[in-house]
Order: structure tokens, then sequence, then C-alpha cells
């Protein structure tokens, strides 16, 4: 009974309980000396905002810039509580404060882009992000531009050529304007960009410095536009092309941002499963689709900010996986809104499971060897425990745990849920008495 009331109240206690209260009053001292530390910082400071590509462009200029400077960076955590912790604990002789910055709500950007003051802005797409709050792409690129409307003349934006709603808030700026994209007059254009698993994407760009090919990790074409939003952005801070080039091919991408993890004897899976926005499932099929390996697998969960009923984004995933996959898996309460034909359900084309777990012993008991499967859903279902089942003993099934943080982030993936708060505390003691053994 305590149990089920603990797990009824879990929302509002993380909400209004006495430790979210304490935090926000933490939050708002923290702000205070945020604002004292940017105005001392002799740093330059990049934001990066778009409605995806904008994790990847910002580690991965964080990563280029690291080869000819002292950089401190925010990545995958873009409120503005994570970007004033950024600000209060970037070191003093840091070069370069590099920080992702999110909308949620209509809002949220301008107190940050206030709070950052950039020196660099760099927008890398507008697309349907969060559709409940903002009901279109217009209000979605209002929100983004707050980000180029706080540089000062002397600053620079790196926009998308190819996005007339990037390409639409210079005009809300004095600052220097460079552009990348595929259009013909982009400053840094886009000449190929080649990707079909196992091969990783390879792109060539050209602009005033000539013409580069730029080895990258990635898996899909897609991510050619944080590689060149990246690699524009360094070229213009002064970054060698061919440094910024050596560091491109050195960067590994992220695991769950449509990263690989291979199994021995067993599948390759496309882990994608940090956010499933409608906009988004195209590009993740592609990858699927023009990868070379003969048997392909797709297997998708929530999918969110889609216009309409949620039949529309179940529908769009499995179109697009029907003709280069061997067998759509469904995860979730919306499989039916696919709406298969009996023939592809009794012919096992289709197969949809309500939980995680239940897919997860359905992929192992079927799996081939050397065959691809794609894991897409957002980062509430935590999907990519799928694919861990096979690397580690995966002990925590739990489908409402109310993380916004992946599995191995979390480090319990191997305990079962039920046990995560003992085991955390274990943990804390056990660091308590490193801590001050240390110090004797």
């Amino acid at each position: 009974m305590y149990q089920a009331f603990r797990n009824a109240t879990r929302s509002f206690r993380r909400k209004h309980g006495p430790r979210a209260i304490i935090a926000r009053l933490g939050n708002g001292l923290r702000l205070k000396l945020a604002q004292l530390r940017r105005g001392r910082s002799k740093a330059l400071h990049i934001g990066i905002t778009g409605s995806s590509a904008k994790s990847t462009t910002t580690a991965l200029l964080a990563h280029i810039l690291e080869g000819q400077g002292s950089v401190y960076a925010q990545v995958y955590e873009n409120t503005i509580p994570q970007l004033a912790r950024t600000l209060c604990h970037a070191p003093s002789q840091a070069d370069y404060v590099v920080a992702e910055v999110g909308a949620t709500v209509k809002g949220s950007i301008t107190p940050m882009a206030h709070l950052l003051r950039p020196d660099v802005a760099i927008i890398t797409k507008v697309g349907l992000e969060h559709y409940s709050a903002f009901r279109g792409k217009d209000a979605v690129a209002q929100e983004k531009g707050e980000l180029v409307a706080a540089l000062s003349p002397s600053g620079l934006a790196v926009l998308n050529a190819d996005d007339p709603h990037v390409m639409a808030m210079a005009k809300r700026t004095q600052a220097r304007i460079v552009t990348f994209g595929r259009s013909k007059g982009a400053d840094y254009r886009l000449d190929a960009a080649e990707a079909a698993f196992p091969r990783r994407l390879k792109v060539t760009v050209s602009c005033r410095k000539g013409s580069f090919e730029l080895q990258t990790a990635f898996v899909g074409e897609e991510f050619w536009i944080a590689t060149l939003g990246a690699f524009a952005a360094a070229v213009e801070l002064g970054v060698p092309p061919a440094l910024a080039a050596s560091r491109i091919a050195g960067f590994a991408a992220p695991w769950n941002r449509c990263g690989i993890l291979a199994t021995a004897g067993g599948p390759a899976f496309i882990v994608d499963t940090v956010k499933a926005p409608n906009d988004s499932i195209p590009a993740a099929i592609a990858i699927l689709r023009n990868a070379q390996p003969a048997n392909k697998r797709a297997v998708i969960g929530f999918i969110s900010d889609y216009t309409g009923g949620p039949r529309k984004g179940t529908a769009l995933a499995y179109d697009l996986a029907y003709q280069c996959s061997d067998q759509f898996i469904f995860v979730g309460e919306n499989g039916h809104r696919a709406r298969p034909t009996a023939e592809d359900r009794n012919s096992g084309k289709f197969i949809d499971f309500l939980l995680p777990k239940e897919a997860s012993d359905y992929v192992k008991a079927t799996s081939r060897p050397n065959e691809l499967i794609l894991l897409k859903g957002s980062q509430t279902q935590h999907l990519e425990r799928i694919a861990l089942s096979w690397t580690h003993d995966v002990q925590c099934w739990e489908t409402n745990c109310g993380k916004y943080i992946d599995c191995l982030q979390c480090g319990m993936v191997e305990v079962p849920y039920h046990d995560h708060r003992k085991a955390r505390k274990a943990r804390s003691r056990a660091m308590r008495n490193k801590g001050s053994q240390s110090t004797d």
C-alpha cells in the first residue's frame, strides 16, 4: 500500500516536495552567481540551439576547439538551471564556454540567452519540437531566434542556409552572419554527404579556404548538419581547417544518438533513444534503408510532437520502415494505430508489445547474426535496454522511472528498480568512506 502511494505521488513529490523547494531556492542563488561569473569571464561564449542536431553540434564543436584551447562545455542538458551551473563552474582560465540551449515552452530561451550573453550563436534547424507548446514552426523559430537576437554587433551567427526559418533570424541581429548548407550561396557549402553503414558519414565542404573532406564516425547522412555547423564555427573562430578535419575524424559519436552497439555473434543496434519527435523519424529510418546488412528490423516506441492524433506518427514510421526492413516491432500502447493488415500481422512483418522487456525477450529469441536493428523511441521509454541486455545483465525494466537520462548514466540498469534507493544509498556511503580514507 505504501509503495503504491509512493508510485502514485512520485511526479507530484518531484515537483513540489521539500527537495524540489530547496532546489528552487538553490537555483535562484546560483542564477545570481552565474550572472556575476559571466560578467567577469574573458572566455568566448558560444550558444547552440535548434530543433535537432544541437547536442551533437555542441559536443563536436567543443571537441574541435579543444585542439587549440581550453574548453568548458555543457552538452545534453539545456535548461536554465544547468546553464547557470555551467557558468558558475566554468574555470576562469577557459578559452571557450560552449553551451547547448533548449526550448521547452514559449519564453524559455530568452532568459537563457540573456544569462549566456553569447559571442557566437549557432542555429541548426527549425522543426516541430514540443508541438503542444509551440503549435507550429513559426513559434519555434521565434523562440530559437532569441539566441541570435542576444548577440552584440561584434558577435557571430552561424545559420543553416537551407532552412528559411533559420535564415530569417539574420534580420534580428547586427552581428556578422556565416551560413552553411546545400544552398549555392552558403559560405560553407555541402558538396556531398555519403553514409551507408558500416561505412560512416563522409562530408565534402567548400568554403573560401578551399574544399575539404570530413570523415566522421556518424552513421547517418542527416549528421551533416552537426558536422558542417561545427566545422564552420570552428574555422571562423580561427581553427585551421586541417586541424578541424582531424578533430572531427577523432570524435566518437554519442552512443544513444544513432550510435552503434555491436554484439558478439549477434545483431548490431542503431541506438536512437534520446527523443523521438515525428520530424526525426524519416532520418532515423533512412539510416536503416541505406545500410548494407541484408537483414534489418525496426523497433519503434513512443513518438512525440506530431500534428493531429497519435496515429500519424506511428503510421509514418510503419510506412517508411515497411519497404526497408524485414520486420516492424512497435513498443507501447499505440501499435494498433499503424493499422497493419491482417496479412502483415499473421506473417510477422508487424508485431507489437506493450512493454520493453517483452520486446527485448522477443528480439533475443529471434535474432540473427550480423543483422541490423534500429531502436527509436523517447527517452522515458528507455528502449536502449533492448540493446544493453546483450552487453549487461539488465535487471531494471521499470516502465515509469521518470528519469530523463539514459540507463548507463543512471548506473542502475543491473539493479532491480525496487532496489534502486537502497543501491544509491550504499553507493553514496561507499564514496563517503573512500573520501574519508583518502584524507586520513
